[in-house]
């Protein structure tokens, strides 16, 4: 019914030509001014239409608005919607000069284009010349086809000179002065692999570039407390905006205020900012869904939001979507493999992991170690050289060390400098952590001394390596082995400077 109400006009007239056509998405809320010596040119099927009349904006300043286009039979859902503007000279009556107009380059049009997401349906002008303006639409396969119907675009002016606009809304450089225009990168959709689910928390949300679409029956669902199953169905793809990449479930109070009516509101929600919101959220691929939550305390609002391939990301509920159901132990045949775990006492881990405990040996400043390194290869002799560390400096989230090469007598080698590095103390969580090999006490005597160590033994990748590590000073490798078919490395403490 939408669509007809519309009245969506996109024809593509004449004979369609092959070429070769590299079709880039806009994603949601996405739009830049491209300038005509930068624009490729359109290598796509012809696009003429005769009835293909423009929109004439006055003078003074306006606001240009249409609606969103729609996937075509043919050549798959829209892209990008671009803007052309210019003289009437009825271009788009024939087939050569439509293609230069497409490709930003036609007689009598103005050097750039504005091209933007499919859902950027604004275009707000505050200059004071006036023109033609012509709308084509961009599809998957490259094609681009006139872009019109009975009721738009349109504009809106105001007599103050003064017009509303949406904050996706494209502006219009003052002056038409490129070198001043900005652009709007969108929301840049992240997929995630099969089964993997993760915590976002405040601080690695970026502001949301995307469209907000506000809806009025995204009102969320009420988690009592105690331990729950929270479930929801599949959510299919999307003729206009392609494969669902992810979900996307944010919690807040219970009296949380509502948000889903108010764009600015919900965005600060997208952005996990809102009143009342949770500083965290969780996404899950596209094949997870369901939550465990066995918290045995704690009660909240979840709203569960999709996000598709276009960047469009829009509140999911209907009925039973999301379910929310009291969890015990006698249903835990019915949690997926793939579900994602609530944090206990809902406090997600820090993204960063703080490795300092692992790297004793190098937090003091002056501290300085030297290793002799011993390198044989089967049927090749050896190789002796040391290395030599120094800690420079150290702050709490990383340390600065000199790392010297030297040769057999511990001089310096000619033509290698000594290097300055820096070793970073919170480093990202690893998603799927491995087990730390076992370690068995011992004692060892070496040319720098006698150190109490943990001695672990990894075999892998055509290796076996045995280390002894410091366990006083943790990060400190008093003697390592490493040997292979037809290698051996040996790695021992030569000098320790406290």
């Amino acid at each position: 019914m939408r669509k007809m109400v519309w009245l969506l006009c996109v024809l593509v007239c004449g004979v369609a030509q092959a070429g070769v056509v590299i079709p880039v998405e806009m994603k949601s809320g996405g739009w830049e001014f491209v300038a005509r010596a930068q624009a490729p040119d359109y290598t796509g099927p012809d696009c003429f239409n005769p009835a293909w009349k423009p929109l004439v904006k006055p003078a003074g300043p306006a606001l240009i608005q249409w609606h969103a286009p729609l996937a075509h039979a043919r050549h798959g859902r829209p892209i990008s919607v671009r803007v052309l503007l210019g003289e009437d000279n009825g271009w788009y009556a024939a087939a050569a000069s439509s293609r230069l107009w497409l490709s930003g380059k036609g007689e009598g049009q103005r050097a750039f284009q504005a091209v933007c997401a499919p859902d950027v349906t604004q275009m707000l002008d505050e200059n004071s010349e006036s023109y033609g303006l012509w709308l084509a639409v961009e599809y998957q396969d490259g094609t681009r086809l006139p872009f019109y119907g009975a009721a738009f675009p349109t504009l809106a002016t105001a007599a103050d000179g003064k017009v509303a606009a949406a904050d996706w809304c494209m502006r219009v450089p003052a002056g038409y002065d490129l070198a001043a225009a900005q652009s709007r990168a969108g929301n840049q959709p992240q997929s995630l692999g099969q089964g993997q689910t993760r915590v976002v928390t405040q601080g690695r949300v970026t502001g949301f570039m995307g469209r907000v679409w506000t809806w009025e029956k995204w009102i969320g669902v009420e988690k009592a407390s105690g331990p729950a199953l929270i479930s929801w169905p599949r959510a299919q793809a999307d003729a206009e905006n392609g494969k669902v990449v992810k979900y996307i479930v944010y919690f807040g109070s219970t009296d949380a205020l509502p948000f889903n009516g108010d764009a600015a509101r919900l965005k600060q929600w997208l952005e996990l900012k809102g009143e009342g919101q949770w500083g965290w959220c969780l996404e899950c691929a596209p094949d997870v869904t369901q939550i465990l939550d066995t918290n045995t305390e704690g009660a909240c609002r979840l709203w569960l939001a999709v996000e598709f391939e276009s960047g469009k990301r829009v509140g999911y509920q209907g009925s039973q979507c999301p379910k929310v159901v009291p969890f015990t132990e006698s249903m835990r045949n019915l949690v997926d493999k793939s579900a994602a775990k609530m944090p206990q006492g809902y406090k997600p881990e820090s993204d960063k992991m703080d490795i300092r405990g692992r790297l004793g040996a190098y937090l003091k400043v002056g501290r300085q170690w030297t290793l002799r390194i011993t390198s044989k290869v089967v049927n090749a002799g050896e190789n002796v050289s040391l290395v030599r560390t120094e800690i420079l400096s150290v702050s709490d989230e990383e340390v600065e060390y000199r790392y010297t090469e030297l040769d057999a007598a511990g001089q310096p080698i000619a033509g290698v400098e000594p290097q300055s590095l820096k070793l970073q103390l919170l480093v990202p969580r690893p998603r799927d952590p491995k087990p730390e090999p076992a370690a068995t006490e011992e004692t060892i005597t070496v040319q720098a001394g006698t150190f109490d160590c943990l001695r672990t033994v990894v075999e892998g990748m055509g290796a076996k390596t045995i280390t002894w590590m410091s366990k006083r000073f943790p990060g400190l490798i008093v003697k390592q082995v490493v040997t292979g078919e037809t290698t051996e490395q040996v790695q021992e403490l030569v000098e320790f400077k406290e």
